[in-house]
């Protein structure tokens, strides 16, 4: 097992990672800054990179010992980035969206991804990883990227949609908390079914009557272009499900 541990990066996820594992018996940590990567020392079991995507090269760049085992936490990069410069690496990928919201608040579930560069090395990961955090999945390269691709439609561009929601009520001096239940009515749905199938709304009634009202009410021509374009593909989604 892995028994003293680096974190590189300190944004929300580094410090996620180093609040979880320091309060973890048997298990030392320090985290390091990407911008001081010249304090890194060979002594670690395993290496954990928290980076953004685009800096990795340049950080990798400049270790100057091969580390023993090294992990990435990206959702989209190539485990194969640390080979040459690890014994032993593989991807760690928390599956939550972690803002300072969810570093002051921890009761909230993470599923935690696991992929490593060969079988008996991965599974000495999983086993520590497994022994860490509650929820553990073993996923490949392929897996991991349909995953990150998938968060962005599901998370990052419904959070979008909110952020769009929140102007009009604002513009009509509505009370945000009057949407909240019927986001979280929608999200109870989809935990028991296809969200195909707990569609509604103007465009799977086919309603375009309301379609064009709603439209000709937008006074942004790239909001104009979203709403036709989401209600096309919900037309689309349930034609096929015909």
């Amino acid at each position: 097992m892995f028994s003293k541990i680096a974190i590189i990066g300190t944004g929300n996820v580094g410090t996620w990672l180093f609040q979880t594992l320091k309060n973890k018996n048997d298990i030392e940590v320090v985290a390091i800054s990407g911008r001081k990567i010249e304090t890194l020392t060979p002594n670690f079991d395993l290496y954990i990179f928290a980076l953004k995507d685009d800096v990795y090269e340049d950080i990798l760049k400049q270790i100057t010992f091969k580390m023993l085992y090294a992990v990435h936490t990206s959702g989209s990069l190539s485990q194969n980035i640390l080979f040459p410069y690890a014994c032993k690496f593989g991807v760690i990928y928390p599956y939550q969206s972690i803002t300072n919201y969810e570093l002051q608040n921890t009761n909230y579930e993470v599923p935690v991804c696991v992929e490593g560069s060969e079988n008996v090395s991965e599974d000495r990961l999983f086993r520590w990883v497994n022994s860490v955090f509650d929820i553990v999945h073993k996923i490949n390269e392929k897996q991991r990227f349909a995953m990150h691709l998938a968060a962005v439609f599901a998370n990052n561009f419904t959070n979008a949609m909110y952020g769009i929601a929140y102007d009009i009520f604002k513009e009509n001096n509505l009370d945000w908390s009057l949407i909240l239940p019927l986001l979280e009515n929608t999200l109870k749905k989809v935990n028991h079914q296809n969200p195909k199938e707990c569609q509604t709304g103007p465009a799977k009634r086919g309603d375009i009557s309301i379609m064009e009202k709603h439209s000709n009410s937008l006074h942004n021509n790239d909001l104009k272009e979203i709403y036709k374009k989401l209600s096309i593909i919900i037309q689309q989604n349930q034609s096929a499900n015909h």
